[in-house]
């Protein structure tokens, strides 16, 4: 245990590198997102309407960008000493607290999610930092996504201490930021000297895809859990059943498994499609 108190970051080799799995700390990782996301639905199902869907949307993403910024962290450098660990851990606790201000995420919670979403960020950031240390080959890619991310986050912060609208302002101005970091051409072009792993990538999001098709799961039970059940509940609900097994089917059968190339538009697409479908 001596030799992992201190284990600096490495890089792994991309394409290159034999095939690997998620890691238990990953998976561990992952489990802080099932309640969020639970947290997110119950919000949306007491806001069925178009703007609780809008607001519901508009919640998921920076919750959604914050599981996607560590997952592309840890794809790309190898860290599993006392001190990545325990960033871990502080990074799953506010995303634990994110969960707890979503229910009220555009009312009183708004300024807890936002100061949530910040230290999240901002762990991340540090992620960077020590592998801009220890990683040379990286540098120039880390240098870009530390100060993109540090100025989408600084607006997140400062949206905590001012009244809305202004604040929601901010927020769409931070994820724009936060986005376009990696999506600009010059990160496209590190991206390509650096790609990440073409099978650990897909595996991690088809991991995500499953705890959110769980998800449908549990509203659907939960929302039948205690009543009378009659032909029109189940008439209503099968279909929602139906519907998540053939989502299941066509992804796992023609997305989860893709074996995905840095540099090219397509895996662009393959990735930023994720979002409306795993939102929806």
């Amino acid at each position: 245990m001596a030799l992992r108190l201190f284990v600096p970051p490495r890089f792994h080799v991309g394409e290159r590198e034999e095939h690997r799995k998620a890691t238990w700390l990953e998976l561990f990782y992952d489990l802080v997102y099932v309640a969020t996301i639970v947290q997110l639905g119950n919000f949306l199902s007491d806001n069925v309407s178009l703007q609780g869907a809008l607001e519901y949307s508009a919640l998921f993403i920076p919750i959604w960008w914050s599981w996607v910024g560590t997952t592309f962290y840890a794809d790309r450098f190898d860290s599993d000493d006392v001190i990545h660990r325990v960033l871990v851990f502080i990074q799953m606790y506010t995303v634990g607290t994110m969960a707890i201000f979503v229910l009220n995420g555009f009312g009183e919670g708004s300024a807890g999610f936002a100061l949530s979403y910040t230290a999240n960020r901002v762990i991340l950031i540090i992620m960077y930092i020590r592998a801009w240390q220890h990683v040379p080959e990286a540098r120039a890619l880390i240098s870009r996504y530390a100060i993109g991310f540090s100025a989408a986050a600084g607006l997140w912060f400062i949206s905590a201490f001012i009244p809305s609208p202004a604040r929601f302002i901010l927020w769409v101005a931070a994820m724009f930021i936060d986005f376009f970091v990696p999506f600009s051409p010059k990160s496209r072009l590190l991206q390509r000297l650096l790609p990440p792993s073409p099978h650990h990538l897909p595996e991690r999001f088809a991991l995500l895809t499953i705890i959110l098709f769980g998800e449908s799961f549990l509203k659907i039970i939960s929302g039948l859990a205690g009543e009378q059940i009659g032909l029109v509940n189940l008439i209503v609900n099968f279909p929602s059943l139906i519907i998540a097994g053939a989502l299941w089917w066509l992804y796992f059968d023609n997305v989860a498994e893709s074996f995905v190339r840095w540099g090219s538009w397509n895996v662009q697409v393959w990735l930023y499609t994720h979002l409306p479908f795993q939102a929806s």
